[in-house]
């Protein structure tokens, strides 16, 4: 797990930085060695707002480009490569791969909500990092096997809350008779911490994608 993932929830919000301080090399007159704090580097007033901004667009495309993906078999996932880093790109390959090999896809939307920026800052290097905690909510994708039908529509008219169910017995077990086949799933609302790196705010894609599993209500 990427070291900035378990650091992110003990982190506050950092708009600006310091760096260390530098030692000097002594002085005549002194055996003390002198040191000099370097200047705080001050990020532009709308820093904070535009990394908001930005990394809730990452997200929906991250999010919008993973559902094309998988509703698709995951047999071509080169489109990840415009919305995730070279170093995270395995990591999503890997996650693809169960869809290839028990022949799954996907149908339905995922989203988010309630996004909170917890750290952006200019590395010493100039690159951006942004951490954020947003919740993802999956209940409208359903994973199935690829040669199933679609949800009928009743399925689709009460899910997920099928405990509201109003309709008549007819219409109840074409929701059984749907949700009993195996392998038929479908999400839930988690967590999430990420991490988006970049050269600018406009070049953001997602560098770590990890559940979060302490408190953050969703």
């Amino acid at each position: 797990m990427n070291f900035r993932v378990l650091c992110l929830a003990a982190l506050s919000l950092v708009l600006v930085a310091c760096e260390a301080p530098v030692t000097l090399p002594e002085t005549g007159g002194s055996d003390e060695p002198r040191s000099l704090v370097q200047p705080r580097r001050e990020l532009p007033p709308s820093f904070f707002d535009d990394a908001h901004q930005q990394a809730e667009g990452v997200i929906d495309r991250y999010l919008s480009t993973t559902d094309a993906i998988t509703a698709a078999g995951a047999t071509d996932m080169t489109a990840m490569e415009s919305v995730v880093s070279p170093s995270w790109l395995p990591e999503e390959s890997q996650g693809f791969e169960s869809y290839l090999t028990r022949g799954l896809r996907s149908i339905g939307t995922t989203s988010a909500h309630s996004l909170v920026v917890q750290n952006a800052h200019i590395t010493l290097e100039g690159a951006i990092e942004v951490g954020v905690m947003v919740c993802v909510d999956g209940t409208d994708l359903f994973v199935i096997p690829a040669d199933y039908e679609d949800p009928p529509e009743v399925v689709w008219q009460w899910h997920p809350a099928y405990e509201d169910f109003e309709g008549d017995p007819g219409e109840w077990e074409a929701i059984e008779r749907y949700l009993s086949q195996p392998d038929v799933r479908w999400g839930s609302a988690v967590a999430i911490q990420a991490w988006l790196v970049g050269e600018t705010l406009n070049s953001l894609v997602i560098d770590s994608w990890e559940p979060w599993w302490g408190v953050y209500e969703c």
